[in-house]
């Protein structure tokens, strides 16, 4: 009965002010003990309502009915890479797991989070598509990394990188709301520059988040130049190929005027060509762009990663064409936690959760 009762309540960590507002309102609470409890939630980053100290009793007793403050455990903690990089397991109480990446730096603190448990696109280069898929996080899921990884490092983290296990479009509605949550000044306060929403690609949602904005930079993980290449080692390409993507992110730039970040691992005789370097900048006009090359990482694939003198030609055919090129250092390999190298078993008997954005857009008009 207890586990069935705790199911049904509202994660606090999962509610914006509004919608906090509106739940105290409707048990004849003043709207202002909504503001106190959201700012214990997200700016003081409380773990319990008996923390929440300017509370009265009675009413702590009144929500703990209703509300909890759903933490996830951290089941395993990677031993540090040299450059202090670490990855986090987290369980969360339906038992389930996710992986997060701890990233200190000399000026700035940067986590990787992840937004659904596993994922359904089965990229060549990633090792979290060849778990499937299991569902979708929450809001308050993906703010839980963040918020225990915090506590665990003792270090106040400014960028946040949705970059993790899953594709963040699939999650639409959640990511979103994550992101106002992790922007809301009455709350945590992050800068929308400081956060980073990594997709393959899905093409429906750039065009919402064209129409009704986003909070948050955009991340395209693109690795090739043409459809032939790129279906090879990503599948959804065959639903969403370049051209129709390539026009979604001439919108989106033309509409917010902000640099995309193109990630694009270099694979040995794929895409490290020079003339691969050549079909990238063209492909790349009159978009403002960011390109970060990436080394192929361990990740159980039978592709290789490009040779350094091939990787040092490519930037450099690149940098040429007037790009911005940015060679990114692979950080935590030691540990598995580099990009591409996220997993965990999950239970073959789960699989619950849509995460086609296509068909969810297409259900919510019939409706």
């Amino acid at each position: 009965m207890k586990d069935t009762l705790k199911k049904k309540m509202n994660n606090l960590r999962d509610l914006t002010l509004g919608e906090l507002e509106s739940f105290l309102t409707a048990m004849g609470q003043p709207a202002y003990r909504a503001r106190q409890i959201y700012r214990w939630v997200f700016s003081a980053k409380a773990r319990r309502l008996d923390e929440m100290t300017d509370l009265p009793q009675d009413l702590r007793r009144e929500l703990s009915q209703a509300f909890q403050i759903d933490t996830p455990r951290i089941a395993h903690l990677s031993p540090r890479a040299p450059d202090g990089t670490r990855k986090y397991l987290f369980e969360f109480q339906r038992g389930d797991r996710v992986e997060a990446v701890y990233l200190p730096g000399p000026s700035s603190q940067t986590v990787c989070i992840s937004t659904q448990v596993g994922c359904s696109l089965n990229c060549e280069f990633c090792a979290t598509g060849r778990m499937g898929f299991s569902r979708n996080l929450s809001a308050g899921e993906m703010v839980s990394q963040v918020f225990e990884i915090e506590k665990e490092e003792g270090a106040k983290i400014r960028n946040v990188v949705l970059m993790g296990m899953g594709e963040p479009f699939y999650n639409f509605d959640a990511v979103m709301k994550a992101l106002n949550l992790f922007t809301d000044s009455k709350g945590i306060g992050l800068s929308a520059r400081r956060l980073t929403v990594s997709t393959i690609g899905i093409v429906p949602a750039i065009e919402r988040i064209t129409r009704e904005g986003m909070n948050a930079k955009l991340a395209i993980s693109l690795h090739a130049t043409n459809d032939h290449q790129r279906s090879r080692i990503i599948p959804v390409n065959k639903t969403y190929p370049l051209e129709a993507l390539m026009k979604a992110l001439r919108a989106y730039a033309h509409v917010t005027r902000y640099p995309i970040t193109f990630e694009y691992i270099l694979i040995k005789d794929l895409n490290d060509r020079p003339e691969d370097a050549e079909a990238l900048s063209l492909l790349l006009r009159n978009i403002p762009a960011k390109i970060n090359i990436l080394g192929l990482h361990p990740t159980g694939s039978t592709w290789l990663p490009s040779p350094q003198e091939r990787v040092v030609a490519f930037q450099q055919k690149l940098r040429a064409t007037g790009l911005n090129v940015t060679l990114r250092t692979s950080r935590g390999l030691e540990c598995n936690a580099a990009c591409g190298q996220l997993a965990t078993p999950i239970p073959s008997s789960v699989r619950t959760g849509s995460t086609n954005l296509t068909d969810d857009i297409k259900k919510k008009r019939a409706r």
